[in-house]
C-alpha cells in the first residue's frame, strides 16, 4: 500500500471530525435557521390555503357575471358592475393577487379600451401577469393597440411584434402582423408592411384573414 493510500482514511476521519465539530459548535445557529425555514413554509402554506384560495374562489364567482357582460358587449357593466354584481375593475383592485383577480385586470383593461379610455386601459393591461401563447399574447396585442391610440406607435409595434412571435399560432399571430403592417403603412414604411402581409399569406394560409381575401386587399393597397 502506498503512503498516499495509507493517509487517505486518516484525512477522511479528520474531515469528518471537523464537520462534526462545526455542527456541535454551531448547533444553535443551524437549529434556528432550520426552524425559520420551516416557519416560512408553514406560513406560506397557511396563507395559500386559508387566505389566497378563499379569495380566489370569491373572485371567480364575481367574474362570472362580469365576463358574461363583457361577451355581451356590455363593457360599462362588465367594468363597473351592474349594481348587484362586482365589475372587473373592483375585482382586479380587491383580488388582484389571485389568479381570478389577475384575469380581471385583463378584462378591465379591455373594457376600458373599448370605451376609448386608453390611458387607464394601459395601466390594467400592463399589470396583467401572463405568459401563455393565447390569452397573454392577446392582452399584449391589445396593450400595443392602446399605445398606438395614445400616439406611441413605436412602442405599439414593439409590443405587438413580440406578441406575434411569442404566440406563433394562427389564433393570434396573423392579427398581430396585420395591425403592425397597417402601422408601418401609416409611417410610410411600405416595404415593411408588404413583407408582413406576405408573411401572413405564407405562414398562415388557412387563417380567416387570408381566406376572406382581407390580406390580398391590404397587400394590393400597400403596393
Amino acid at each position: 500500500m502506498s503512503k498516499k493510500e495509507k493517509e487517505t482514511p486518516i484525512l477522511a476521519d479528520e474531515a469528518l471530525g471537523k464537520s462534526e465539530a462545526f455542527v456541535l459548535n454551531n448547533k444553535k445557529t443551524i437549529t434556528g435557521v432550520v426552524l425559520a425555514v420551516v416557519l416560512l413554509v408553514v406560513a406560506y402554506l397557511g396563507y395559500t390555503k386559508f387566505i389566497l384560495e378563499p379569495q380566489n374562489n370569491e373572485a371567480n364567482k364575481a367574474m362570472v357575471v362580469a365576463v358574461q357582460n363583457f361577451e355581451a358587449g356590455n363593457h360599462a357593466e362588465s367594468l363597473d358592475g351592474d349594481g348587484i354584481n362586482m365589475g372587473t375593475r373592483a375585482i382586479a383592485d380587491e383580488y388582484g393577487n389571485t389568479k381570478a383577480g389577475n384575469l380581471a385586470k385583463a378584462y378591465a383593461g379591455l373594457s376600458l379600451a373599448k370605451q376609448e379610455n386608453y390611458e387607464e386601459a394601459i395601466q390594467y393591461l400592463e399589470d396583467f401577469d401572463g405568459d401563455d401563447a393565447i390569452v397573454a399574447q392577446k392582452v399584449k396585442h391589445a396593450l400595443g393597440n392602446c399605445y398606438a391610440h395614445t400616439g406611441d406607435t413605436d412602442k405599439a409595434i414593439s409590443l405587438i411584434l413580440d406578441a406575434a412571435n411569442s404566440a406563433n399560432n394562427e389564433a393570434v399571430t396573423p392579427f398581430c402582423l396585420r395591425d403592425v403592417a397597417a402601422m408601418y403603412e401609416q409611417q410610410g414604411k411600405t416595404a415593411e408592411a408588404v413583407e408582413l402581409y406576405e408573411r401572413i399569406k405564407k405562414e398562415y394560409p388557412s387563417c380567416v384573414l387570408v381566406l376572406t381575401g382581407e390580406i390580398d386587399r391590404q397587400l394590393n393597397s400597400a403596393k
